[in-house]
């Protein structure tokens, strides 16, 4: 056997003496290639390529890390056999020799300007105010990025090889950092695939939050004092004098932006991001182009609500203009390049213990877990519990009973935990195991296939029952006042409700007998949910839960088909046609009505008189005259007359639209006290901004009704 060959055998070959079968292909390939050093090391290093881009670029592992290893130690052991193979953009060269001296400081080609930031969203608005005044009539696109918390770096390829990295420095210069680079798996040595000329790419250096667990663990078994965090971590991994010491750390680099290129034929950020991807390089996830400015500012707080997601830090949402030529335009003052802001937050931490980890039942099924923790002061409030979202964020993040955690509040909302501290763990510390059973009536859990959600699928489970009837009876599905989660919880106990129709089977002589339940409680309830038979079938099929049908759908819904019975008769595929509908929600809609249960349910309770149609008679869906019709309008701040729900049904009733963010399309703006920065949008652009007395002379109400009444005597809770 040749000495290429048995390289090859003990590098990818298991101690059974066979080749995994993820490695059979490229194996049979080598085998091929007989006693042909130089053609053995293109290849393996290709394939490690081609693997690289798959994991790092595109986020799909093809073969286990074992494996990858396996692959990576043959081309190792084949470059150290036969020097005169190796070269510098091979991915065995990720480990440099130790640096002698000090760094060498290189001059950026272009600078790397500062950006400019904000904390406010008044001021966010008033920035894209400024750039629609500097580019007049011309429509302008938006992409919206992760701020990631690492360090700033640019990488200069020539003739698509890697041939310089350096930090951002002052911006005008940086350190070379060229051999600590190298390391970083997902900065690839060699692009992709055609590549132009010259090549400068821009991008943030960061430490995932999984590795500095990792390192910290180290740290604890050596007696060490563990880290602090990924940033300080990362600063000083990638100026390391000894790159084997950076490699070590488990370094990423996401790719943001355009230095200096030549050749490249892209005319929009958007694109040039496409572009680099296919060259292997790894961008950010949940990274958007939108349409204006607006829609960007309102995916940029989505954005912030879905930072559990991440294993890496961030500090705020970047919004670009899209189109170079515009870029060209708007320049760039001393400091900041114009068309760009980062809407920034501040980042609220602290540690506390997880006591519990509580499971709860939802409406629909869904089970959440919740960690319950000790109580703990962040950002002005006290947090004893956070929602751990699903049964695969627990076991990403590893979060444990027991554990000391880091909790973080990211703009004063609602708090998450970032990791865990496993190096201050007790010893008999066991991974959480999420239950197999529903925790109220021991159904056996399911998980969605693809998916990441667990159901209980019993849909007579108790606490689904208690979350449906609460729902049901809710202010923006049937209005059933008193009827709250406490009142909920007696009826089902007392065994008086076992379903929704259950409710109108209720009389004044059975709910009277009750605890805590005298005759004008009982009166007022009934009258309640006998008021709710004339909600309308809008609010009727936003009350029956069906899985991604909320209040907007149900409306469109209605709106086409006029009746439920008419929406249980329409296929999947007439369904899926429908705007902002799609083949998901058009696929839950025909699940729930095939269901002869549901039938059954929407069959009784028109028995018992629940509006099921729209008619030509007054109802509460549409009243009178419609002077808001084909308006829309933004509702902000605290209201005296009016709850939020209460006020954006009024609208719906006389034919507005209320939408949650302000545009050009915006008609009107009700402002209340201490509205924020939906007002200062709405002053920007011009939008007329009306009190609560101005919208109810606008439809033709002077009395208008009240969010805020004192309780009726006897009201029940």
């Amino acid at each position: 056997m040749s000495e290429v060959q048995s390289i090859i055998r003990k590098s990818l070959f298991t101690e059974s003496g066979a080749v995994p079968p993820p490695l059979e292909a490229v194996y049979a390939r080598l085998a091929a290639l007989g006693d042909s050093p130089p053609a053995a090391v293109d290849l393996l290093a290709d394939e490690i390529r081609r693997l690289d881009r798959s994991y790092f670029a595109e986020n799909q592992p093809e073969i286990p890390d074992h494996d990858y290893d396996r692959l990576m130690r043959a081309l190792r052991e084949l470059e150290r056999a036969f020097p005169e193979t190796a070269r510098p953009d091979s991915p065995a060269a990720r480990v440099g020799e130790k640096l002698s001296g000090d760094r060498q400081v290189v001059a950026h080609r272009v600078p790397m300007l500062s950006i400019e930031n904000t904390y406010s969203e008044g001021e966010l608005f008033d920035y894209g105010g400024k750039i629609e005044k500097l580019l007049p009539g011309e429509k302008i696109a938006w992409v919206d990025e992760l701020k990631i918390d690492g360090v700033a770096a640019s990488l200069l390829y020539e003739n698509g090889v890697l041939t310089r990295g350096v930090t951002r420095g002052d911006g005008i210069r940086g350190d070379d950092i060229t051999d600590n680079v190298r390391t970083i798996r997902d900065v690839p040595l060699r692009l992709v695939g055609e590549a132009p000329e010259t090549l400068e790419v821009r991008g943030e250096i960061y430490m995932p939050n999984s590795e500095l667990i990792r390192l910290n663990l180290i740290q604890a078994e050596k007696g060490e004092k563990p880290f602090a965090n990924t940033r300080n971590l990362t600063a000083g991994s990638i100026k390391q004098e000894d790159p084997a010491v950076c490699a070590a750390r488990g370094l990423r680099f996401f790719a943001h932006s355009v230095g200096s290129t030549e050749g490249l034929g892209v005319s929009t950020h958007f694109e040039f991001m496409e572009r680099l991807r296919t060259l292997g390089f790894a961008t950010s996830p949940l990274m958007r182009r939108l349409e204006t400015f607006a829609d960007a500012a309102a995916y940029a707080r989505e954005m912030i609500d879905r930072l559990h997601e991440l294993d890496f830090e961030t500090d705020g949402i970047v919004l670009k203009v899209d189109d170079f030529g515009q870029r060209a335009r708007l320049g760039s003052t001393s400091k900041f390049p114009r068309w760009v802001i980062a809407y920034k937050f501040e980042k609220y931490e602290a540690e506390t213990t997880v006591r519990e980890i509580r499971v709860q039942v939802g409406k629909t099924g869904k089970v959440t877990p919740v960690a319950e923790l000790d109580p703990v002061a962040i950002a002005g409030s006290v947090v004893s519990r956070a929602s751990l979202h699903n049964a695969d964020e627990i076991a990403r993040k590893d979060i444990r009973v027991g554990d000391r955690v880091v909790v973080e509040k990211a703009g004063k909302i609602i708090p998450h935990v970032v990791r865990a501290e496993p190096e201050h763990r007790a010893a008999d510390s066991r991974a959480y195991r999420f239950p197999a059973e529903c925790p109220v009536c021991g159904a056996a859990l399911v998980k969605e296939e693809g998916g990441i959600l667990i159901r209980c699928p019993n849909v007579q489970c108790p606490a689904q029952l208690q979350r449906r009837i609460e729902f049901f009876a809710s202010k923006e599905a049937m209005n059933i006042d008193g009827l709250g989660e406490k009142a909920v919880a007696l009826l089902i106990e007392s065994g008086l409700v076992n379903s929704i129709v259950d409710l109108y089977r209720l009389r004044v002589s059975d709910v009277s007998r009750l605890p805590r339940m005298g005759k004008k409680s009982a009166e007022n309830l009934i009258a309640a949910i006998e008021k709710s038979k004339k909600a309308g079938p809008a609010r009727l099929l936003n009350a029956l839960a069906l899985r991604n049908v909320g209040e907007q759908t149900a409306r469109v819904l209605i709106a086409k088909y006029r009746s439920i019975q008419n929406l249980a008769a329409a296929t999947r595929d007439e369904l899926s046609t429908i705007p902002d509908i799609g083949g998901v929600i058009a696929e839950n809609i025909a699940d729930f009505f095939a269901d002869p249960e549901n039938t059954a349910l929407l069959d009784e309770l028109r028995e018992f008189g629940v509006k099921t149609e729209l008619t030509d008679e007054p109802s509460s869906e549409a009243e009178g005259e419609l002077p808001l019709e084909g308006k829309t309008l933004v509702v902000t701040g605290t209201l005296t007359r009016f709850s939020r729900s209460e006020i954006e049904e009024l609208i719906r009733q006389k034919g507005g639209k209320a939408s949650k963010s302000v545009s050009k399309k915006t008609d009107y703006v009700v402002a209340g006290a201490e509205a924020g920065s939906k007002l200062t949008a709405a002053r920007r652009l011009g939008v007329p901004v009306l009190t609560e007395d101005e919208f109810l002379a606008l439809i033709g109400d002077s009395e208008g009704r009240t969010g805020q009444e004192e309780p009726e005597p006897g009201k029940l809770f």
